[in-house]
């Protein structure tokens, strides 16, 4: 039977200390993963950031220097003496990096010997077991996503990914990110990247759902990635509905009426989209009234189950309250919900595609052009967003009435912002570029007006025979 695992190693706090004021150079490696923090003991913690605090000045941290920073330490011990100890009690710095992952791996037990405690707190606790039990993922998962990495790393260690990359790209093995397959869009946006928060801001109507499911369905069917839909709004049965007449080029109306099926190349084209479909890995969670805390819990366990390339969200307005928020108002609330995404987008790699509704405010307006400014409820969202799109289609003008939609970045991190215009086509729930919509058209006109092939051969005559 193995022995108890002590929470607490002082040996090794006392040992590392030591070790730094021996030999400080090892401040560079040490300092490097072990903070402050990870110290059972305040004293401990105190004196090794006066002892980061000597080298960074390029002073040698011996008990007068450290003493001449802080007289005294936390608990009232004068700090000559409890430095003079350390520095007598270690004789060598040989073992300095071996004390300091000690205290590191310590300080990791104590926190999860914290979270079991509060896990079984929640446990006790009077409320509805779905949201404690997200609230307990979120505890655990939180311990899982502190990778053991260095807080800093330098230019050149930075570097090599950046290079690992470039190579990646122009060999075709990766794109720089994901794009939504609509060339104008893509052109300003230049893919988004891992850990962007982007937001696809408008008024109801203005095609919101669409370029978001459509993004998911652009990385899971046609690029064979993984994406989570989080529909808050609409049920999976209506996304299937969309996603069939956006993939299949079969209008919503005949799909909703039934009479797709008594429609041959309807039938083929259907056929082959949910051929496409069936590989495709595209989760949806169409739960209403969730929180955001039960929304990361959810993601968590998708993307560590099978790893995501894509999480949309439909939309911010409809994610619920946290039970016993101390949130004064919705504003804050959905400030705290954005800066959470954002947060939580970085930790998984992945990007986080948010819809968001505008303030009606917009409608009374002479420019309705909307501004960042119109993001209802929350002024903090464009603060938090990597990338903020706003989809506009003025329904007063013969253009918008046509389905022409202005879509405008208003930001971009990596990117110059811009606008382009798309072709909002309804009956198959999805956006086209105007050229590829004028294009369809010529296309459909030229085979109206042109006889079909059989019938050009069953009504030729040769020149002999015609009079």
């Amino acid at each position: 039977m193995n022995a108890d695992r002590p929470l607490i190693a002082m040996e090794a706090e006392q040992g590392v200390l030591g070790a730094l004021m021996k030999q400080p150079d090892l401040c560079e490696t040490v300092g490097a993963f072990l903070a402050h923090s990870d110290f059972s003991h305040e004293d401990n913690a105190a004196l090794y950031n006066m002892i980061l605090a000597c080298h960074s000045k390029k002073i040698q941290p011996d008990p007068l220097s450290l003493a001449e920073i802080r007289a005294e330490l936390p608990s009232g011990d004068l700090t000559l003496v409890y430095a003079g100890e350390l520095w007598s009690n270690v004789p060598s710095a040989a073992n300095g990096v071996h004390y300091a992952r000690i205290v590191v791996e310590r300080s990791k037990a104590r926190a999860l010997y914290e979270t079991g405690q509060r896990l079984m707190e929640i446990a006790q606790e009077r409320g509805r077991i779905p949201e404690q039990i997200a609230q307990a993922q979120s505890l655990v998962f939180d311990l899982v996503a502190q990778e053991e990495r260095p807080d800093v790393v330098t230019l050149r260690e930075a570097m090599q990914p950046v290079f690992d990359e470039m190579e990646m790209r122009w060999t075709g093995q990766k794109a720089v990110g994901l794009e939504f397959n609509l060339p104008d869009l893509d052109g300003i946006v230049k893919g988004l990247r891992p850990g962007n928060l982007a937001i696809i801001a408008g008024r109801p109507g203005t095609g919101k759902t669409v370029l978001g499911v459509g993004l998911a369905d652009e990385i899971a069917v046609r690029k064979s990635g993984a994406a989570l839909i989080f529909s808050l709004e609409m049920s999976q049965a209506e996304l299937a509905k969309r996603s069939l007449a956006a993939l299949s080029s079969v209008s919503q109306g005949l799909i909703e009426s039934g009479k797709a099926l008594d429609d041959g190349e309807a039938i083929v084209r259907m056929t082959a989209a949910v051929a496409k479909a069936a590989d495709a890995d595209v989760r949806i969670c169409d739960k209403g009234a969730l929180t955001f805390s039960r929304i990361c819990s959810i993601a968590r366990f998708q993307h560590r189950a099978n790893p995501l390339d894509v999480i949309v969200i439909d939309y911010l307005g409809l994610i619920a309250p946290e039970p016993n928020s101390k949130h004064q108002n919705r504003n804050q609330e959905l400030g705290a919900i954005s800066r959470g995404l954002k947060a939580l987008a970085k930790e998984l790699g992945i990007p986080i595609i948010a819809l968001a509704q505008l303030n009606r405010s917009i409608e009374t307006r002479a420019d309705a052009k909307p501004k960042m400014s119109d993001l209802r409820d929350s002024g903090e969202i464009e603060q938090d967003a990597d990338v903020i799109i706003m989809a506009h289609r003025d329904m007063n003008s013969p253009q918008g009435q046509n389905g022409i939609t202005e879509l405008d970045v208003v930001k971009c991190r990596h990117a110059k912002p811009g606008f382009c215009l798309l072709q909002f086509q309804g009956e198959y729930a999805r956006f086209v570029s105007c050229a590829q919509q004028r294009e369809e058209e010529q296309v459909q006109t030229a085979s109206k007006g042109r006889p079909s092939a059989r019938s050009m051969v069953a009504d030729f005559k040769p020149r002999g025979a015609q009079q």
